[in-house]
């Protein structure tokens, strides 16, 4: 075997045993820290493929960098080395190889998105307003509240305004995140898998009171979220005045 043979092979050894390793230590990993809902399930799917095909490009640009430092580094000699010409067939599979990651990316991303966004169809809808610096929430039935609460197992649509300027609603472990534009209702879909309270956050730069503008997501049963409204809800003339809004369901 000669001797840029012999190299070669030694470095594609390198390559293969650093990849394998590298795509067992990141094929189970989890991106997004906290997973509650349909949507971030198939966001953090879409993060580790790109991380395990990411391994083995990165592995090929190391190992090249490193095996070409170690083995072939000039002792004293300052002068240029010898001329190195191009390979039509290394570029065939180079370019081959990159197309069919990317096409192949593509089509994935499509068909995830496509998932995400799904029919134009909800089982529960809620009112999401936007202002400098707090968010405000209304239901179906007529209640307010500045927490936002939703069932569990079932799709929910938000539609969300702002009364100011430019807001983005972000709840990180539902992997969803919506700008509240002035003017113009912006909406999301999103479908809550984990019973339990969520927090949320604006993401986008509005004020002095960016950083306050929190919010806090409840996801219980659908029984629990009914007594919740029932006793959330906005009396009659004459009646009591209801509990404040934005209290926990109760137990």
């Amino acid at each position: 075997m000669s001797s840029p043979q012999r190299h070669a092979w030694i470095a594609a050894a390198a390559w293969t045993v650093l990849s394998i390793l590298g795509i067992v230590l990141v094929a189970g990993i989890q991106v997004i820290p906290v997973i509650a809902s349909r949507e971030a399930e198939i966001e953090n799917s879409a993060f580790v493929l790109l991380t395990v095909l990411s391994v083995p490009v990165l592995m090929f640009v190391v190992v090249g960098l490193a095996y070409s430092a170690l083995r072939f580094r000039a002792n004293g000699d300052k002068e240029d080395g010898p001329p190195i010409h191009g390979s039509r067939g290394f570029q065939a599979v180079w370019l081959s190889v990159s197309f069919a990651l990317v096409i192949g990316l593509f089509g994935y991303g499509a068909v995830g998105l496509i998932d995400i966004r799904g029919a134009q169809a909800s089982e529960f809808e809620v009112q999401v307003r936007a202002e400098q610096w707090a968010w405000h929430f209304k239901y179906p039935s007529g209640v307010e509240s500045k927490e936002l609460h939703i069932p569990v197992g079932e799709r929910v649509h938000l539609v969300i305004n702002s009364d100011d300027v430019i807001h983005s609603f972000w709840v990180p472990a539902f992997g969803v995140k919506q700008d509240a534009v002035p003017g113009r209702p912006t909406q999301i879909y999103v479908t809550a898998t984990v019973a339990g309270t969520y927090p949320g956050m604006c993401a986008e730069l509005c004020g002095l009171g960016h950083t306050d503008m929190r919010l806090t997501v409840v996801v219980s049963d659908r029984a629990g979220l009914e007594d919740w409204l029932n006793h959330n809800q906005v009396p009659g003339p004459g009646g009591s005045q209801p509990p404040p809004s934005g209290s926990e369901p109760p137990k």
